[in-house]
């Protein structure tokens, strides 16, 4: 057992450091000695040298130093030193001796407590009882020991060895390593016998993670998936039913048909804890990424994965495959969407939303009730993952990719290189004048060109869906912008201005409402600042919106189709709300576009009339911060801690 609330290193320890201590004669060095000679030593030093076992001669794997005290050769602050540098202390009495339990609850334990607040960290602490081969008062110093182990929260456990004969000598070692490693604090209250709330929260998740119909029970082939996982064997058919046998035994709602429910599941991760074998239990919260405080591994959380500078980062074909099972996973009435609730269940994994809920409902394609379909998820990541692939990672992580798949996070993403053909992703920037329509032309991507939710003050609208283009299964993103040029600056000026804008983008859309006479100024200018870009180029396509109303004449020195002809631009668009089949047509016309613009542009077409992308830095804060802000306001980028309800 161990101490109620104790704080452990977040990080995993490399070596376990073990340091004896105890009053003099009580035989520590001794017994530190018969462990390494395997035989009583006939000559004993004051103190034996730092002792180090390799991890390989160790039950657990882990490099162990031991670390002997001698009040002979050593200080107080020598002594206070080493107990704060120790990862375990084991306290030696001498069970021969009636005091020897009374100085180590007056003297040793309070000298480990306080030494342990100093450093910031609570340590485990072994009783170890030398001198068993000696006559001593059995009873009554199992019934001391045991009223220390009741009292005193900070002593893992208690243990009688005899250097003499070596009886329980290798296995106080054990113990003090297995308290390090396999700490039973944050799992389980020996006061109350119950997993600690943190515990039933990782192996909630765990449960959830493995049970891979979503049905609340872990069958038979989902129970031996979970055995070859987290410990490389297979359940064997009888093993399978002894196990079912004792939790229903102890538990009716632990079984129900022929699986283990979630409290069947908590029940067997206790009996192991307390039948003294939580090792067990670490080893599938480890498994699952979780660390000693049971929170999840940053390195788990992480992935090992550095793309060049200039590439771009989209999901792979396991990426994929995983949020595509996922979903089907939770969509358990098996309507391609999920309901409230089939979202609430999937997310309950993680602990927060990874999106606002009126906000994705105009980002995405969703069925008539407002909720997210296939497509749309598979989009929302799709976009996510180009905006910061470490938040799609930590969703990934949550939701068990590493565990399910066998593979690294990396795994689940791909670096696509700048003008590489397996690109995927295609970003289209919207601009134009106040009103003339560019938040309705964005949402017209998922049909949501007539939303009844009101437009948000400040912010900037964004769609995604797949498109499929020449059999290409393409992603394209919309991206409304508020940026109007200055009419103060020059071309060169300008064009400074909007790289920051434009930046990462393949296709802009330059909008104009064909019933206001100011607005095509606006998206003349957009384009004359266009001119004054330098580095890499990109395409202008001209829209004219709300053409299902009277056309006006344009207040510029030049009309739209005039300009267009000019500069060997296509034509305008004409598009309308009300007309959805354009709308579509001009999207796969964008997607087109982007995907391959050397073929969609006109021979005559001149280097200064196309937007060339600024070098990154500062820039492209500017560009995908804004769509990281839209979908994640309230500082949502990290998980945090879990709201109670939907957004």
């Amino acid at each position: 057992r161990h101490a109620s609330g104790r704080k452990m290193a977040t990080q995993e320890l490399k070596i376990v450091r073990i340091l004896l201590v105890g009053d003099p004669q009580c035989g520590k060095t001794s017994v530190i000695l018969a462990l390494v000679g395997e035989e009583f030593p006939l000559f004993v030093p004051p103190r034996a040298e730092e002792i180090t076992i390799p991890g390989d001669v160790t039950p657990e794997k882990v490099p162990t130093h031991i670390v002997d005290y001698s009040a002979q050769e050593q200080d107080e602050d020598m002594l206070q030193e080493e107990i704060t540098k120790a990862h375990v202390v084991c306290v030696m009495y001498d069970v021969t001796s009636e005091d020897a339990l009374e100085r180590v609850t007056s003297y040793w334990l309070p000298l480990i407590k306080h030494c342990s607040a100093g450093s910031g960290l609570s340590k485990p602490i072994i009783l170890a009882g030398n001198k068993a081969d000696l006559p001593f008062d059995t009873e009554s110093q199992s019934q001391r020991l045991q009223e220390i182990l009741n009292t005193c929260m900070e002593v893992e456990t208690g243990i009688e060895c005899s250097a003499k004969d070596l009886h329980n000598v290798s296995e106080l070692f054990y113990f003090a390593q297995k308290a390090v490693l396999h700490p039973t604090a944050p799992l389980y209250s020996p006061n109350d016998r119950q997993l600690k709330p943190e515990c039933v929260e990782a192996l909630e998740r765990i449960f959830k993670i493995c049970d891979g119909d979503n049905d609340g029970i872990l069958n038979d082939q989902e129970l031996n998936d979970f055995q070859i996982r987290c410990f490389d064997a297979p359940l064997q058919p009888q093993a399978l039913q002894d196990v079912k046998r004792i939790v229903k035994k102890n538990t009716s709602a632990g079984v129900h048909g022929d699986g283990l429910t979630l409290e069947g599941f908590l029940f067997l991760n206790k009996l192991f804890i307390q039948r003294g074998r939580h090792e067990t239990t670490w080893k599938v919260l480890r498994k699952f990424g979780y660390s000693n405080t049971v929170t999840l591994k940053d390195e788990y959380l992480q992935p090992v994965f550095s793309p060049q500078p200039g590439s771009s980062v989209e999901l792979s074909g396991s990426g994929y495959q995983f949020l595509t099972d996922l979903f089907n996973k939770y969509d358990r009435d098996g309507d391609k969407a999920l309901s409230p609730q089939e979202q609430e269940d999937m997310f309950s994994l993680c602990p927060d939303y990874p999106w606002d809920d009126q906000l994705i409902s105009l980002t995405v394609e969703t069925n008539p009730e407002g909720w997210i379909t296939l497509n749309g998820f598979l989009a929302f990541w799709t976009l996510q993952t180009s905006i910061d692939y470490t938040y799609t990672a930590q969703f990934l992580a949550w939701m068990g990719y590493p565990v399910l798949e066998r593979g690294t996070l990396a795994s689940a993403l791909q670096e696509v290189r700048p003008h590489e053909r397996q690109k995927s992703v295609y970003r289209c920037r919207v601009l134009g004048s106040k009103n003339c329509g560019k938040t309705t032309f964005v949402r017209g991507l998922v049909g949501k060109e007539q939303s009844p939710y009101p437009d948000i003050e400040g912010e900037e609208a964004v769609s995604v869906k797949s498109l499929t283009l020449a059999e290409s299964h393409i992603y394209l993103v919309l991206h409304e912008s508020s940026f109007v040029p200055d009419d103060s600056l020059d071309q060169y000026s300008s064009g400074q201005a909007i790289s920051g804008v434009l930046n990462h983008c393949d296709v802009a859309c330059l909008l104009y409402d064909t019933s206001d006479a100011s607005s095509f100024k606006t998206a003349a200018q957009l384009f004359n600042a266009v001119e004054g870009m330098v580095s890499q180029l990109v395409p202008c396509v001209f829209i004219a919106t709300k053409s299902d109303q009277p056309r006006v004449k344009q207040d510029y020195e030049q009309q739209p189709e005039e300009l267009c002809k000019e500069y060997s631009l296509p034509q305008p668009h004409k598009v309308s709300a009300s007309a959805s089949e354009v709308l579509d047509s001009v999207y796969n016309t964008l997607a087109t576009i982007a995907r391959d613009p050397a073929s969609n542009l006109p021979s005559s077409f001149r280097i200064p009339r196309w937007v060339k992308l600024a070098s990154l830095g500062l820039m492209l804060g500017a560009s995908l911060g804004a769509i990281v802000y839209l979908l994640h306001r309230s500082g949502r980028l990290k998980f945090g801690a879990r709201r109670s309800s939907v957004l």
